[in-house]
């Protein structure tokens, strides 16, 4: 992981240039009109408003808007009401989004329109964003996740509910088994309590979105 003292929406721009086949996405996991888990109600206010701001500037200078629904179909209305209709949404029916009961599939659509880079938003991290970033590899269960395939992956805490790296220990948490792992590994274990922005390449981790 990166984490970068600066802005979102000006690296954003770097990492789109479709006339050098660098194309950005915007992916928004699993979000409904209701705050998340413990989230208060101010926080779960300031992170609607950072994903619209951060869609629309997306959408403006060009990038695909793609939503990822849960089995329960939900239009959540801080999404829909400022970008309508996005250019792919999908329902999953487990936690990640390239296993294939997606419905439709994600990964066709990322690599027909040669994605390389996608803007990450959404709900719980250590839940059901986490399974879409890395995958699993474990309890009879096994999927890859965005990062394991080598899509490169930015976002900012403002986005998502809640990442909070100052609860971790990083001693003991940047095992090479950890920061290497890939989708053909037995030895990742789903633990909730891994800061799972701090395990991969590819990963970049912004303190703000924009200036």
């Amino acid at each position: 992981m990166t984490i970068i003292n600066g802005s979102l929406f000006e690296d954003i721009v770097k990492f789109h240039k479709p006339e050098h086949k660098a194309n950005t996405a915007a992916i928004v996991i699993d979000e409904m009109d209701k705050k998340s888990g413990f989230e208060t109600v101010k926080n779960w206010g300031i992170r609607k408003q950072n994903q619209e701001e951060t869609l629309l500037f997306c959408k403006k200078i060009g990038c695909k808007i793609i939503v990822v629904h849960e089995e329960s179909y939900s239009r959540p209305k801080h999404i829909y009401g400022s970008i309508g209709e996005p250019d792919f949404s999908c329902i999953k029916h487990d936690s990640g989004v390239l296993e294939q009961r997606t419905n439709p599939p994600l990964l066709p659509y990322l690599i027909k329109n040669e994605i390389t880079s996608l803007v990450l938003m959404g709900g719980r991290y250590d839940m059901c964003v986490r399974a879409c970033l890395i995958g699993q590899s474990c309890f009879g269960s096994k999927y890859p996740g965005l990062l394991n395939c080598q899509f490169t992956v930015l976002t900012s805490p403002s986005l998502l509910y809640s990442y909070e790296p100052e609860l971790y220990d990083s001693g003991n948490k940047f095992s090479l088994s950890a920061t290497y792992f890939s989708y053909e590994k037995v030895e990742y274990m789903d633990e909730d309590c891994w800061p799972i922005f701090a395990l991969f390449r590819g990963m970049r981790f912004y303190t703000k979105i924009h200036e």
